[in-house]
């Protein structure tokens, strides 16, 4: 079984390039998607939503600058690919947002890597979505991850995501999300992936169709299927859990250092 701890580390060798661009929108099983990967590749794949907020600060940071890029900027592109070249060096492929809105730049830094997008059902999708977002979107977190590093940029993160929405799906407009984004998103990869590197696979099919793309013999495993929904609520409330648990140290500080302070006044 491929390991998600891997999130939270740079890749030990940056020579490793990108095989694979996963494309597919967040839930639909983008976590089992990275696992499979990491089998099949032998090596790190980055799911980009977990690594954001597991990895250094500089990661997150980097992503939430070209998000927030205006692409009408001459410099833009040129920041983009750099960037993502930089933060992208050692691993064998990545996945999930915010990196599937940069398919088409990822697929001119890699030209030898293909590009991936699973799929879902869009009714069925759309629920899970919602439901993630409700745990993922609460106000409160923005507050309590001001403690940790790296989440202490979530709100930011959140912010550049839907600015870079926004360019990708509607011409930099704001608009409401709904079952038919999948197509949306299937429109803007069939515009910046060229036909013969672009493929589309759904989880459920296993390991046949997916070794079938990329040419390799299936693993004497289990499709490594992850109840993904689950392990965003599991690692949210975990980083919300240390977070708390931060800002009680923190406090537990402070009042100490006002106690002692207190004290030594009195004296």
């Amino acid at each position: 079984m491929a390991d998600m701890s891997v999130q939270k580390l740079k890749p030990a060798d940056p020579s490793r390039t990108l095989k694979v661009i996963g494309a597919g929108y967040s839930r639909t099983a983008t976590v089992s998607f990275t696992m499979a990967l990491q089998i099949l590749l032998k090596g790190p794949v980055c799911h980009s939503g977990t690594a954001s907020v597991a990895r250094e600060e500089a990661f997150i940071k980097d992503l939430i600058k070209i998000m927030n890029l205006n692409p009408t900027e001459p410099s833009a592109a040129e920041i983009t690919k750099k960037v993502l070249a930089k933060q992208l060096a050692g691993y064998v492929g990545v996945t999930d947002c915010p990196c599937i809105l940069f398919s088409g730049e990822l697929a001119e830094i890699y030209p030898e890597s293909i590009v991936i997008c699973t799929t879902r059902d869009p009714a069925k999708w759309w629920v899970s979505f919602q439901e993630t977002s409700k745990t993922v979107m609460k106000p409160w977190l923005v507050v309590a991850f001001q403690s940790m590093p790296s989440l202490r940029y979530f709100g930011k993160w959140i912010e550049g995501l839907r600015h870079r929405h926004a360019v990708v799906y509607n011409n930099g407009e704001w608009y409401e999300s709904g079952p038919d984004h999948l197509e949306k998103h299937y429109a803007y990869l069939k515009s910046v992936i060229p036909k013969d590197r672009l493929f589309f696979f759904n989880v459920k099919d296993g390991w046949g169709p997916l070794c079938k793309i990329l040419d390799l013999p299936i693993p004497d495993e289990p499709f490594p299927f992850a109840n993904d929904k689950e392990a965003v609520k599991a690692f949210i409330a975990e980083l919300a859990k240390q977070a708390l648990i931060r800002w009680a140290a923190l406090f537990a500080g402070v009042g100490g250092l006002a106690a002692s302070a207190f004290w030594l006044w009195r004296k």
